[in-house]
């Protein structure tokens, strides 16, 4: 009886070791390094991995010789495709065997440039940043204060986002202005780097005589180029706005369209990134008037998802409403951001 219960507390204790040990994801590097645990996501060209020893480590992907992993991922190809499976292990050198509902594919490890977990719980599929600045200097009183948060939640066919920003400045030669923007979005992907969706937006801009302006519109776009070191993509589509005039109970309503780039650069010798913007939205209704804004990011990794980043904002606008509302606006900030 005492060899049996002991067997049978082996059992108990071995058998899940012994399947946790079968399930666990693993990946190759540098042509001998092999570690066990828990993969997290590819993104930028950086692979997330989780060990009890280490905590969430990234691995550039470049360095990667092979992957494995139980989870169904959803798994993005430069080409475009994007695929619903699970990785199985191979011995084919600097490839993946990516297994899903229409067979298995082998594919270069090159060629994968995102890799997403179909997160089961709501809380898991978002991430996003949080950044915030003050800059103050005695001579004038000068005080500037700068907060964003960007948040996006990624399903299998959708991604939802909020973007928040916010700048203040106060000086003793020029009164308090504020510069503010709230935009969310929900675009539904299409295949080879398409989506199409829907936008909602508030912005508050007092040096161009805007005290809120409220915009509602589609939108459509596609990503021309995305790899594990750049992505470029164009948009395009229609608005409608309402424009409340700083300093006046006036409104003003417009139909507008708009067409956008973004470019997005990451490094990994280097912890720099880079992200700039540029729209160009022309009145349909105003004959003449053109908006525009123009946004540039470099950020540097400080720790893990720690980052110091610089930002430089322009918005302009031929036409803008009041009388004494200027044409031009700019802002730099700098501070700190934090990825979760």
């Amino acid at each position: 009886m005492t060899n049996k219960k002991a067997l049978s507390t082996l059992c108990c204790i071995g058998l899940p070791l012994l399947c946790a040990a079968a399930s666990a994801d693993e990946v190759r590097f540098d042509g001998q390094s092999v570690m066990q645990g828990e993969l997290k996501r590819l993104d930028r060209g950086e692979l997330y991995f989780d060990t009890p020893g280490t905590d969430t480590i990234s691995i550039e992907w470049n360095h990667v010789d092979g992957v494995s992993s139980s989870k169904t991922l959803e798994i993005e190809l430069d080409n475009g495709d994007i695929l619903y499976g699970v990785i199985e292990p191979t011995d084919s050198q600097g490839q993946v065997s990516i297994r899903h509902a229409d067979g298995t594919d082998l594919v270069a490890m090159s060629s994968v440039i995102r890799l997403t977990e179909i997160e089961d719980r709501i809380r898991d599929r978002f991430d996003g940043t949080a950044s915030a600045g003050v800059n103050l200097t005695k001579t004038n009183n000068f005080e500037s204060y700068s907060l964003g948060l960007d948040m996006a939640y990624t399903t299998k066919r959708y991604v939802s986002s909020l973007d928040l920003t916010s700048n203040i400045y106060s000086s003793d030669d020029t009164p308090r202005t504020e510069q503010s923007s709230l935009k969310i979005s929900s675009s539904r992907k299409w295949k080879k780097r398409r989506y199409s969706g829907g936008l909602l937006g508030f912005e508050r801009n007092e040096a161009l005589g805007i005290d809120l302006r409220s915009s509602i519109g589609i939108t459509f776009g596609k990503s021309l180029l995305q790899t594990n070191a750049n992505i470029f993509h164009i948009e395009g589509g229609l608005q409608a706005t309402k424009e409340d005039i700083a300093g006046s109970s006036d409104s003003e309503t417009n139909q507008e369209a708009f067409i956008g780039a973004n470019y997005e650069w990451f490094g990994f010798d280097d912890p720099l990134d880079l992200t700039t913007r540029l729209v160009v939205i022309p009145s349909l209704t105003q004959s003449g008037r053109v908006r525009g804004n123009f946004n540039l990011t470099f950020r540097w990794e400080i720790i893990g998802d720690l980052y110091w980043r610089l930002s430089y904002q322009q918005n302009n606008d031929s036409d803008p409403p009041g009388e004494d509302s200027a044409k031009s606006d700019y802002t730099f900030s700098s501070g700190l951001a934090y990825d979760f």
